[in-house]
């Protein structure tokens, strides 16, 4: 069985088209999915989510302790052999198995991840090497004089399945025995690098990350922290905290 977990924060209307979307994806697979809502709402306001989605398995957290924190409460109560962390304004373009079935027949795999293309249909960055401080220094300079909001790496093979540093918390497969031995996500980061975190403790327990452009997602992500002074400013405390913890 799959386990399909979706973060919610005030985003009902997204976790209602995903839903719909991962039904129409799921159709010759056993699947649960489990929304791990950090919204807060009140019991009266649960209550009627329920009512609304009764085949969904909602947990609704205490705080909002952010995204690992909420995939982590989510993941804690799932029972798929293998589990899906998603954002809930992505959308599946193809059916899932391709990625079950790598999983299965590559036992050194322990997370994988598939193209990400954007409302235009455009390759996003789907993966990611790990950033160190020069990549970083490089990367601004990179946007500052070119003007572009993508950094893609202009030698990489996005239609070709392989090896990656890291991949995006946007979507994510992980077999079960992979997430319980490296300990899920480290909920000490509030947003931004818990991804990287976790793929780096995936590659450091002899397990791989892959990229897998057989199975595309729609998803354009926010790109908050280049709007916005507060998500900026978080986005560096969670850089400096993954380097504080795995090095420069």
């Amino acid at each position: 069985m799959i386990s399909i977990v979706i973060i919610e924060y005030h985003s009902l209307d997204d976790i209602n088209k995903c839903i719909v979307n991962i039904k129409q994806r799921c159709t010759r697979m056993e699947y649960e999915i489990i929304v791990s809502s950090n919204s807060c709402y009140p019991k009266e306001k649960q209550n009627e989510i329920v009512r609304a989605l009764p085949d969904i398995r909602w947990c609704f957290n205490e705080k909002n302790g952010g995204f690992g924190y909420g995939m982590n409460q989510g993941l804690m109560i799932a029972k798929g052999e293998y589990m899906i962390v998603m954002n809930p304004d992505v959308r599946i373009m193809g059916g899932i198995s391709i990625l079950v079935d790598f999983l299965k027949s590559h036992k050194k795999v322990g997370a994988i991840s598939p193209q990400i293309i954007g409302h235009d249909g455009q390759i996003q960055d789907s993966c990611r090497k790990f950033l160190t401080p020069w990549r970083f220094f490089v990367r601004q300079l990179y946007r500052k004089f070119k003007g572009e909001e993508l950094v893609m790496n202009e030698n990489f093979d996005y239609s070709k399945i392989q090896t990656v540093d890291w991949v995006p918390g946007a979507f994510i497969m992980m077999k079960r025995e992979v997430f319980e031995y490296v300990g899920g996500f480290d909920d000490n980061y509030f947003l931004y690098f818990e991804d990287v975190d976790l793929c780096t403790r995936i590659w450091k327990a002899g397990y791989q990350v892959v990229y897998h452009p057989k199975l595309q997602i729609e998803y354009e992500g926010s790109r908050s922290a280049r709007k916005s002074k507060k998500y900026a400013k978080i986005f560096m405390q969670s850089q400096l905290r993954y380097w504080k913890k795995n090095g420069y």
